[in-house]
């Protein structure tokens, strides 16, 4: 009996609770309910997405694999065919420049002879006797007033000289082209001795046999030169010629013609060749001092060329 008291009197207050229950369900099932409904579903779906994402993310990945290989080939193509035609271009180059020197030496040549030819058949510089010897050019000085003025500074002479006449010498050769100033053989010069300061040649010593060096031209040379008087020479480089050659870097066909002259005419015949050490050995046989070698293994043109000079001592010095 207690305990329906107890519970007739706390029946109002259960009532509230139930009542108060009730409502919050209410309201949950009202108000919360979709809200919360629409979260799941919004979330499902989000998930069904991320679901396929993550299926077809494999897929998408080879295939951008694939993409990307296929661009890689393309591209390491382009690569090569560019350094093939970088390679081809530069060979292209090469070849255009060898050819191009080759036709500036060609053109040069041509040049060089018909000037040759060109005097030979208006001057005549040379006449031949009967038996086919040649008969040596008389000595003739050219330019009196400029040999006047070398006599008051030092008579300096450019042996040979052709169509390259250089200022401040006496240009000699045994023609009367333009820019000479005494025509006359190299062995039969119009000066005395000891009368020379400087006789300089380039590329005429291997125009001569060795003994005809060694026996008359050097010490021809030798006894117009004043005390101190200096010997230059310009000849081609045998040494540095074979070297090249040997190591495949010179053609056969430059070293042959600059080793015996290119033959086009009768002065362009080569009786000799020089190294460095062989040409300090005649000078000094010669009886010159300090030979010293100025240039070696210098290219000109199709030809490697050295530099020498050498003086004439004290005559002290030679008696000794």
């Amino acid at each position: 009996m207690v305990h329906i008291g107890v519970g007739i009197v706390r029946l109002p207050q259960i009532r509230e609770s139930v009542a108060s229950v009730s409502h919050r369900q209410h309201v949950f099932e009202v108000d919360h309910m979709p809200a919360l409904l629409r979260t799941l579903s919004s979330a499902n779906k989000h998930q069904i997405d991320l679901d396929n994402l993550v299926h077809a993310m494999p897929m998408t990945l080879r295939k951008h694999t694939r993409d990307l290989t296929e661009l890689t080939a393309k591209v390491e193509a382009l690569l090569s065919d560019v350094a093939s035609l970088r390679d081809q271009v530069s060979h292209n180059e090469s070849t255009l420049n060898d050819r191009t020197q080759s036709i500036d030496y060609l053109l040069g040549r041509v040049e060089f002879v018909r000037r040759e030819l060109m005097f030979e058949m208006r001057y005549g510089a040379r006449e031949i006797q009967p038996d086919g010897d040649a008969i040596e050019v008389k000595a003739e000085i050219l330019s009196q007033d400029k040999l006047e003025a070398a006599r008051r500074d030092g008579i300096r002479l450019n042996l040979g000289c052709g169509h390259v006449p250089l200022d401040g010498y006496l240009n000699v050769d045994r023609r009367a082209l333009p820019g000479v100033d005494v025509v006359s053989e190299v062995d039969g010069l119009p000066f005395g001795k000891g009368e020379l300061t400087e006789i300089f040649s380039a590329h005429l010593l291997e125009h001569f046999p060795e003994e005809q060096l060694r026996r008359e031209l050097l010490p021809y040379f030798f006894g117009l030169l004043a005390v101190g008087g200096e010997l230059k020479a310009i000849v081609p480089d045998a040494e540095a010629m074979i070297r090249e050659y040997t190591n495949g870097t010179y053609p056969y066909e430059d070293l042959r013609e600059v080793l015996y002259g290119g033959q086009d005419y009768d002065g362009d015949f080569h009786f000799n060749m020089f190294t460095p050490e062989s040409m300090v050995k005649l000078l000094t046989e010669a009886g010159f001092e300090t030979p010293t070698i100025l240039e070696r293994g210098r290219k000109n043109g199709r030809c490697y060329e050295f530099e020498i000079t050498a003086r004439k001592p004290a005559a002290n010095v030679q008696a000794s």
